[in-house]
């Protein structure tokens, strides 16, 4: 696993790094570490081209930066550090804590609380927001004193202060006609980006718009060998069909499957083991699989179309909907269409970068290319809030059979999937009822995670009440499958907090590759 990490002494002003696996580069004594993937001047991860723009723009030099990326720049004779990421925060998180003069750095929290060696408890007061949204906003973490880098900020340390400073990113100014006219162009080129240099492209493939794109441009613009991968579900939703049945129509394209069904939920503390707390959200269970069939074919890069729905959302770049403000200081609920920004950045993003990099495999997002944010941006208007343009686009560009697929049902795996049959889920509920964690925090479980997103839509709910009212007409079960559904989410998130209290609070150290201790050991 890769993580950019190091020591920095607030006395004396002197940086020791720490990292494993991410590029470095030196010059007249600067340095400069990135983890992931950073264009500058059209070169990728170029030290000589940081280190020359660090020199002229200093704090100002994410406004010439594109890619998905960490930087930190050190400054041997000035003992200056600063730290920045991209628009997006990266597709992992940096950590940092103080102890004593040391500030400690790292985008493995493991290593963080390993090398820092502070007391370590449990950040209570995030528990609420946590189960409500999968993830907490802003710098705080789950474990109390440990922060993480913040959205459109950037890190400077020097000897005695830490401090933020605003980022800013590159903007290019257009017309909505002049955005129209290079849509397809720029997205284009930003897949081939990300595919330049390889053998054969590999991606996972859904059954909607924004990999099958991907997997367009791959085999049918660039000619490549590719290889996509696919996982779906035993139980409820299960789109594997419809991916297999597109995939018909790719040339040169193999398809790697898998499923999740009644063995996944196993999996769950090796999964908060690798997601570090950093994120919860249903789809963890398939994103696992997914990165576990990747790992298992020995490829080491993938090219991922997350965030594409959020970069082309109307609200993307509303400043309320990248710095809300709670009316009565409460946790707010950061739906998906209206909340696209921090939906992609917290949530989305994170779920696949962390997982990825825990089994070793790097992610590179073409929809999160700077020159896609800046051509998105003006055509907002016209997109709204479903991404008309691109789905305009993809309806001129793939073929006829996959775009038919692409309206019927498709989507994420169900929790449903997690188990072989209904008396399972009887007995999960049940083991979650009977926990500490849930007698301490029922009433957040119950009424201030899944409940209360499903109070928040109205339209969901007419549709549950009308469901339930002809399931008693026709004299069937009573139990709606779509709120066993939300229950169980709600209580995978509690399974998922437990786990985390307990070997990154309880336990002295990370020594495995991975958790291999069984879920019955945590939720007694």
């Amino acid at each position: 696993m890769k993580h950019l990490s190091g020591n920095y002494n607030l006395k004396t002003g002197e940086y020791t790094d720490r990292s494993c696996g991410v590029y470095s580069h030196s010059e007249n004594g600067v340095s400069v570490y990135v983890y992931g993937s950073v264009t500058a001047e059209n070169t990728l991860n170029n030290g000589s081209t940081l280190l020359r723009l660090y020199s002229s723009y200093g704090t100002d030099i994410t406004k010439h930066l594109s890619g998905t990326y960490i930087a930190a720049f050190y400054e041997k004779e000035t003992g200056v550090l600063r730290l920045f990421h991209d628009r997006a925060t990266s597709p992992v998180a940096l950590y940092y804590v103080q102890n004593a003069d040391i500030l400690f750095l790292s985008t493995s929290l493991k290593e963080l609380l390993k090398k820092s060696k502070i007391s370590r408890s449990f950040n209570e007061s995030a528990v609420e927001e946590f189960l409500l949204n999968g993830f907490i906003y802003g710098d705080a973490t789950l474990v109390e004193g440990v922060k993480k880098l913040r959205a459109y900020k950037s890190l400077e340390a020097s000897c005695g202060t830490v401090k933020h400073i605003d980022a800013v990113y590159p903007m290019r100014e257009m017309t909505p006609g002049q955005a129209l006219d290079c849509f397809k162009q720029t997205l284009d080129d930003a897949v081939k980006n990300c595919i330049d240099g390889d053998e054969t492209a590999c991606f996972p493939l859904s059954s909607g718009y924004d990999s099958n794109y991907i997997a367009y441009v791959s085999t049918e613009i660039c000619g490549k060998q590719s290889t996509a991968f696919s996982v779906g579900g035993k139980r409820g939703k299960n789109e594997l069909p419809l991916v297999k049945e597109n995939v018909k129509y790719y040339k040169n394209l193999e398809l790697k499957s898998a499923v999740t069904d009644g063995g996944s939920l196993k999996n769950l503390p090796d999964i908060v083991y690798r997601l570090e707390g950093n994120v919860y959200e249903s789809g963890i269970f398939l994103q696992y699989e997914l990165m576990k069939l990747v790992s298992e074919s020995g490829v080491k890069k993938l090219v991922c179309g997350e965030c594409a729905d959020q970069v082309m959302n109307v609200n993307y770049h509303k400043k309320d909907r990248i710095y809300p403000e709670s009316p009565d200081g409460k946790p707010i609920y950061y739906e998906f269409s209206e909340y696209p920004y921090i939906f992609s950045s917290y949530l989305i993003f994170k779920k696949s970068g962390i997982l990825a990099n825990s089994f070793g495999i790097e992610t590179v997002y073409p929809y999160l290319d700077e020159n896609v944010i800046s051509v998105c941006a003006p055509l907002g208007t016209i997109s709204m809030k479903d991404k008309r343009v691109h789905v305009a686009n993809c309806r001129a560009c793939l073929n006829p059979e996959i775009f038919k697929n692409m309206s019927k049902k498709g989507g994420s795996t169900d929790c449903r999937s997690l188990f072989e049959n209904d008396e399972e889920i009887k007995a999960f509920f049940k083991k979650i009822e009977g926990t500490e964690f849930y007698k301490k925090y029922s009433g957040l479980i119950l009424s201030d995670s899944a409940f209360k997103k499903e109070k928040l839509s109205a339209s969901k709910r007419i549709k549950t009440i009308i469901r339930n009212i002809i399931l008693s007409l026709l004299h069937k079960k009573n139990d709606d499958s779509y709120l066993v559904e939300m229950k169980l989410r709600a209580y995978l998130c509690a399974a998922y907090l437990i786990i985390f209290k307990k070997l990154f609070i309880e336990t002295d150290g990370f020594e495995l590759d991975g958790c291999d201790i069984a879920f019955e050991d945590f939720i007694k």
